[in-house]
């Protein structure tokens, strides 16, 4: 890659990155501002079982959310978004990918969660289907919302 051997930095997902941030205390949460509903995590297939980023996507949730709610199985063993690694969002086949994928809707549905966090934005597509076409009811959240509507802004960063 830009024709280095060894990268001069570290890659890494957006939930690793946000992990490193609050662990770090660059940022902090307002603990009053955490999401009350009750919330459940898509496990992402290939971060989750590539990276091992299980336990850094639950600090995160817990960091920000009152009321996690772990979908069973889960870690390396929850069932897939059916997003087929982003070919849920370059194809029509949506819909049918979503309305077979049954075991997903009755995972979330066990939880009794409101909100879905997905770390990833294949799983986000793939769930926004699962939630629309098994009216669900539910919303779906990436990290960056979570971490928006629930950190600590500075007072030298507030707008008056």
């Amino acid at each position: 890659m830009l024709g280095y051997r060894e990268l001069p930095f570290e890659v890494m997902q957006t939930g690793e990155f946000y992990y490193e941030l609050l662990t770090s205390g660059r940022l902090k949460i307002d603990k009053s501002k955490k999401i009350k509903e009750p919330v459940t995590m898509q496990d992402p297939c290939n971060i989750i079982r590539r990276a091992g980023a299980a336990e850094k996507f639950r600090y995160i949730v817990n960091a920000t959310c009152e009321d996690f709610r772990d979908m069973k199985p889960n870690r390396e063993h929850n069932f897939c978004c059916n997003a087929g690694g982003g070919l849920a969002a370059l194809s029509n086949w949506a819909a049918h990918k979503a309305k077979g994928n049954r075991v997903k809707a009755e995972q979330i549905q066990a939880t009794g969660a409101k909100i879905v966090i997905t770390p990833c934005h294949n799983c986000s597509t793939g769930i926004k289907d699962v939630i629309k076409i098994w009216n669900l009811g539910l919303k779906n959240m990436f990290f960056d919302q979570l971490l928006v509507n629930t950190m600590e802004i500075p007072e030298e960063l507030k707008i008056v």
